[in-house]
């Protein structure tokens, strides 16, 4: 019986890589049509007295997490306040001076750019609830289609293990809790640069002409993914593993001479997109680079232990305990076994060293021996300058990208011919499991204790014996379960939108917004209300702002006195007081606190107050609406 269950699983494997994009769409359609996501749009309720009420109704499986706030509290209410913007590169409903869309988290603008942006096309073509599902369910779709092409030109085509290469990168704990905004755009479309760049010159007839319009489509939006801490090492990674398998497969390349011209072509397109792109967003650029925070940064590397390059066994536990020390997002890693394939790797070569993928394994090699030197010693500052390395502070996350495809690549490699041996195995099993436990420190087991930290070391010696002594059905199971348990259960599977727009109050803002359009808004006592007002189609003076707006600023700053304090990212926590007006900077660089007087509130126009009851201005404006289940009151400029 179970023999005839694990055949017919694996027939229904082998059905679904066959047909994997009949199957994709179809997967896709039917989620979208059921306005499915993995958004933490349920914070939003918190705000209201019946949260459990709400919250049952929006999340079906999992829970939304406080801690993605990149997400559920910029980058979402960003996207919906396109809609009322009209989807223009420049909003005014972030701010008064206009912010450039490109440049925030790269939303949705109705010009030469969304050609290439599939992730959101559903909130123009469809509307915003439904472009909240397409956005999540067409990004992990892609995502895992387009691991699984990656891993198929590095394994040679082997099904099996391109599969698990798919899961350990599609649903690593690190993927999923930077699912949104830009960590993962960067994976994506770097590694989509990659297969597409691979299949152009490998392909013949109609597919040559699929990949040339595919391949400037990918370098137009991993460029504008704008996040250069990543983008660098993954770029130059993909073209080191883009040169070592055209090396490889030199006898497979299609291209000839005559085909130049196309090559010209797809620059000249992706030139011309990224030339008028840049061109149109060079002011925001620039002030976002010229920022107090995150501004210009130079990294040399170092100060990170030699534990950075393995999986942190803390990361297997996060989806359902929150880490005591840090935060979940930051301490999580991929699920890689790099570090044991490097200490094998004498034995891997000296067995397969006229195995022409031994060129790829030597290129991964030399790329992870080169992040670990940079992440445990560092660049002098020359050096990092002139190999663009003094941009990146993300490096950890960048090795664990490329371990998991050495991984790859490992396994495909023990898994043709016998080449460890199980002395072999036991040994490097044994070191990894010594140094796990040299690893350990108070912060760990005040977080898992012991039993859980031996537990979780026994587990991944197993599996990595199970790797190296070839059981492959074994291991298989095993590593795909254990990525699916850490990482496929960090977002919630949730439906529709009702947190953020379903509201009573919520509501209200998008009927007076809609009546009065264009009337400035502010937000008081916190930093979650202005983008609940933006997402319902309020022009929010205190939004999230990328860069400075020196179009509000000036106006109650005009000798810029406190450029220091507003000159960054910034999340605003605004109040009014009666008072002088006054700027200060918190404890967290991307987070601003101002005391704005009655008549500053007057030189920006404000007509509208959302927040708490009002202490102050209120001989200058009056309640309209009052919302009995949150608290909150909308107040109105008297005429």
């Amino acid at each position: 019986m179970f023999k005839k269950l694990m055949d017919w699983v694996r027939r229904a494997v082998l059905f679904i890589i066959k047909w994997r994009y009949v199957v994709a769409l179809i997967v896709f359609i039917l989620c979208v049509i059921f306005k499915v996501h993995g958004s933490s749009i349920n914070e939003y309720n918190r705000l209201f007295a019946n949260y459990d009420e709400y919250a049952r109704e929006s999340v079906l499986i999992g829970e939304s997490r406080a801690i993605r706030s990149d997400e559920w509290l910029v980058h979402t209410p960003y996207y919906m306040s396109q809609a009322y913007n009209g989807f223009g590169k420049s909003s005014e409903q972030v701010s008064m001076e206009g912010q450039d869309m490109i440049v925030g988290y790269n939303a949705p603008v109705a010009d030469i750019t969304l050609l290439s942006k599939p992730f959101t096309w559903g909130y123009m073509l469809l509307g915003n609830e439904y472009g909240l599902s397409w956005y999540w369910c067409s990004k992990i779709i892609l995502l895992i289609l387009v691991v699984f092409e990656l891993c198929m030109v590095v394994t040679q085509k082997n099904k099996k293990v391109s599969l698990i290469g798919a899961v350990m990168i599609a649903f690593a704990p690190t993927v999923q809790w930077w699912f949104v905004p830009h960590m993962v755009d960067v994976f994506f479309w770097g590694m989509a640069v990659f297969v597409t760049a691979y299949h152009y010159f490998m392909a013949v007839g109609r597919r040559r002409w699929l990949f040339m319009v595919l391949l400037p489509l990918t370098i137009i939006t991993f460029v504008l993914a704008l996040f250069p801490s990543l983008q660098i090492p993954v770029a130059l990674s993909m073209l080191a593993l883009f040169i070592a398998c055209m090396v490889r497969d030199k006898k497979k390349i299609t291209f000839k001479k005559k085909d130049i011209w196309q090559l010209v072509v797809m620059g000249a397109a992706v030139l011309s997109v990224l030339g008028y792109t840049i061109w149109t967003s060079k002011e925001a650029i620039m002030r976002l680079y010229n920022t107090v925070y995150p501004g210009k940064r130079v990294s040399l590397g170092g100060g990170l232990g030699v534990k950075s390059l393995f999986t942190d066994l803390t990361t297997f536990l996060l989806p359902y305990k929150d880490i005591t020390y840090a935060n979940n997002s930051e301490v999580s890693t991929f699920i890689q076994f790099a570090p044991m394939l490097m200490m094998l790797y004498p034995v891997i070569w000296k067995k397969m060293k006229r195995d022409k993928n031994m060129i790829v394994g030597n290129t991964l090699l030399v790329t992870l021996i080169v992040m670990a030197v940079f992440m445990l010693v560092g660049f002098p500052e020359l050096l990092a300058k002139l190999t663009m390395f003094s941009y990146i502070n993300r490096m950890d996350i960048a090795y664990g990208l490329i371990a998991t495809i050495f991984t790859v690549w490992g396994c495909d490699m023990i898994w043709r011919r016998e080449v460890i041996t199980k002395k072999q195995a036991l040994v490097v099993v044994g070191i990894i499991g010594f140094l796990y436990v040299c690893f350990v420190g108070k912060n760990e087991l005040g977080y898992m204790g012991w039993k859980y930290y031996i537990v979780a070391i026994a587990g991944l010696a197993v599996l990595s014996y199970l790797i190296l002594t070839r059981r492959e059905k074994l291991a298989t199971v095993g590593v795909m379960s254990l990525v699916l348990i850490s990482g496929a259960t960090v977002n919630p599977v949730a439906i529709g939108m009702k947190p953020l727009t379903g509201h009573p109050l919520e509501q209200k803002i998008k009927e007076i917004a809609k009546d009065d359009a264009g009337a400035n808004w502010l937000a008081l006592d916190g930093i979650v209300l202005q983008q609940m007002g933006i997402a319902n189609g309020a022009k929010m003076l205190n939004a999230v702002n990328f860069y400075p707006d020196y179009g509000k600023w000036e106006k109650i700053d005009p000798e810029r006195v406190y450029d220091e304090v507003y000159n960054r990212y910034a999340h605003m926590n605004v109040g009014v007081t009666n008072g002088e007006t006054e700027f200060n900077l918190t404890s967290q660089a991307d987070m601003i606190e101002l005391k704005i007087s009655c008549s500053d509130l007057d030189k920006w126009s404000v007509k509208y107050l959302l927040g708490g009851e009002l202490t102050a201005c209120v001989e200058n404006y009056e309640k309209i609406y009052d919302d009995n289940e949150s608290g909150y009151h909308i107040y109105k400029r008297k005429d």
